[in-house]
């Protein structure tokens, strides 16, 4: 099987997570502590994530025949290192008390630009050319970023439970691995309460942008597609029968 090229950038977080994910299997044969056990077998889980997550533009590629830029992969690519390996594996969430929310905030602000992407994408393609109004591409750009932002709580409360970890901060404790005593009430709903805000507020942001570009009708993020292999080749033949003539 023939993988599209990865830009450099993938390649070298590729061998530093191969690096990783065999120095988990490693350690969870040697270690046999129970809880250390839980804690390399949820961040060797992690580095795997990281791996499929490193495929995920080659994935798309071959199912939906479109081409992912270089710059959209790099900041992909980055985000997730950022969020899995830095802050679960290397503890950032535990050491840096404002690396979660930095994290929530970007996720808000990228998946709201996917969001332009995904649906600019859907109305290129040719027999779907709809014109959406500019307050409903909004809209589903917010309730996009926000419907990821909940599966990805969904995922921690689920890792939480299986790891026995702190990922969601309902623990009196801020990292990620800590176990201590339980938050109460109101308290223990704060962390992801306030992860969901800043998906919000991050989504928010490119919508309003969004939707002042699509008024005024200029170029901008609310303009964002992905190129398919037939409009790639389409434009290639052009640039030859041009040259040829």
């Amino acid at each position: 099987m023939q993988f599209r090229k990865f830009t450099k950038f993938s390649k070298l977080i590729l061998s530093l997570c191969a690096i990783l994910f065999a120095g988990g299997i490693i350690s969870l044969c040697i270690v046999e502590d129970d809880a250390t056990q839980s804690r390399l077998a949820f961040q060797t889980f992690e580095v795997a994530l990281m791996i499929f997550l490193i495929f995920v533009p080659d994935i798309l590629h071959r199912i939906m025949r479109v081409k992912i830029p270089a710059l959209m992969e790099i900041i992909f690519v980055a985000f997730n290192f950022c969020c899995l390996i830095l802050g679960d594996v290397a503890d950032f969430y535990g050491r840096i008390p404002w690396w979660d929310s930095m994290e929530h905030g970007m996720s808000g602000v990228l998946l709201g630009i996917l969001g332009y992407v995904i649906i600019n994408t859907f109305n290129s393609v040719e027999g779907n050319k709809f014109r959406y109004s500019p307050i409903f591409v909004s809209m589903w750009v917010i309730s996009f970023a926000m419907a990821v932002g909940a599966l990805w709580e969904i995922l921690e409360f689920i890792t939480d439970g299986l790891f026995g970890l702190n990922s969601q901060q309902f623990m009196a404790s801020s990292g990620t691995f800590d176990a201590s005593v339980p938050l109460q009430g109101h308290e223990a709903l704060r962390d992801t309460m306030e992860d969901l805000m800043l998906d919000f507020a991050g989504s928010l942001i490119i919508s309003v942008i969004g939707y002042f570009d699509l008024k005024k009708q200029r170029k901008g993020i609310a303009d964002l597609t992905l190129d398919t292999d037939d409009e790639i080749n389409s434009e290639q033949g052009e640039n030859v029968t041009q040259k040829a003539d």
